[in-house]
Order: structure tokens, then C-alpha cells, then sequence
């Protein structure tokens, strides 16, 4: 009887295709779950600049009504300026703030109308 010493080409090419399997199945799962943390961050900072405005709005006599992040910074409403979620994900407003407006992304939309994930 002769003694195995390695794998054979055949099993050799079963590994490697079942490993092509899992990373094709893996890959696009890690690629939403990254957008999908994006998004969650823009949310996130969404939620405090209008935390930030709504405070502003409280203490001043004045109101408040575009997102001004300098305003906000310059009167300790935001310890610093808002660091994006990704490098073209920019805030800005959608209607009067000291009413029923809100703080919007380009790129993920407002917290109530979220633009869908590709």
C-alpha cells in the first residue's frame, strides 16, 4: 500500500471552488451592511444638528430658520463642525427650521424619507 503524502488536484479545485462560492455570497453582504451603517451615521448627525438648532432656537430671541453650522458651532451648540458620513454627503435644509423644516443629505435624504440604498 502506498502512503498519501498531499491533496489531490481534484480536491485541491473542490476547496477553492467552494471557497469562490462564500465570497461571492459574503461580498455583497458586507457591501450593504457598509452603506448601511453610512446611512445610519448621516441619521445620526441629522439628529443632532437638529438637537443643535432646536437649542439655538430655545435660547435666542432670534430664530433660526437655515442650518448655519457656524452659528451653531461659535454659540457651543456643536462641540465641532459635523464630520460626514462620506466624502459627497453634505447637510443642508429642506424648509424654514424654526418651523416644520429639516435637516436633509444629499446622498441619504431626511430621516422620515430616506433615499433607497443601491
Amino acid at each position: 500500500m502506498r502512503s498519501r503524502k498531499g491533496f489531490t488536484l481534484i480536491e485541491l479545485m473542490i476547496v477553492i471552488a467552494i471557497i469562490g462560492i462564500l465570497a461571492a455570497i459574503a461580498i455583497p453582504n458586507f457591501r450593504k451592511a457598509r452603506q448601511q451603517a453610512r446611512q445610519k451615521a448621516c441619521f445620526a448627525n441629522q439628529r443632532v444638528v437638529m438637537g443643535a438648532v432646536e437649542m439655538y432656537n430655545m435660547d435666542s430671541n432670534k430664530m433660526l430658520g437655515t442650518y448655519d453650522e457656524g452659528k451653531l458651532v461659535s454659540g457651543k451648540y456643536l462641540k465641532s463642525s459635523i464630520v460626514p458620513a462620506e466624502k459627497d454627503c453634505t447637510l443642508s435644509e429642506s424648509g424654514d427650521l424654526s418651523k416644520e423644516g429639516v435637516i436633509q443629505c444629499n446622498n441619504h435624504g431626511t430621516i422620515e424619507s430616506p433615499i433607497e440604498l443601491q
